[in-house]
């Protein structure tokens, strides 16, 4: 049986997707594996805040904590995400460093029944220090 040249092409390109979904599969379910495990571990500050910019000219700013890529994220919403980093081993206090905003910290409070519902972000060079509710 003669095959046309397209089918041959189409069945080698089918072989070498099922061959590379193969061979990356055990690194996409270790990445989300990574991903899991850090997010059991910082469950509590993980969800969004409204952060209130009033005193910087602002208003409230809704910013995200996620897990991301096996690394934890601050992220609102400008499409440049920053990783945070944990600063000591309280697992509430965090430091960043951003080309744009240059070094900043995160401290997350705690309510009387110990859960996590502010946060505290402070960027020395641009002269915001801001508290925000926890809101999901």
């Amino acid at each position: 049986m003669k095959t046309s040249k397209s089918a041959r092409i189409f069945v080698l390109m089918t072989a070498g997707l099922c061959a590379l979904a193969l061979v990356s599969a055990p690194a996409v379910a270790g990445q989300s594996g990574a991903d899991e495990a850090l997010a059991k571990k910082y469950a509590p500050i993980l969800g969004g805040y409204e952060l209130d910019l009033t005193a910087v000219g602002g208003d409230l700013h809704p910013t995200d904590v996620v897990v991301r890529d096996g690394k934890l994220w601050i992220d609102d919403g400008d499409g440049r995400p920053a990783e945070i980093k944990p600063v000591g081993d309280s697992g509430l206090e965090f430091e960043a460093q951003d080309e744009r905003n240059g070094y900043f910290t995160v401290t997350f409070i705690k309510n009387d029944l110990g859960a996590v519902t502010k946060m505290h972000l402070v960027m020395p060079d641009q002269g915001v220090d801001v508290f925000g509710d926890k809101v999901k």
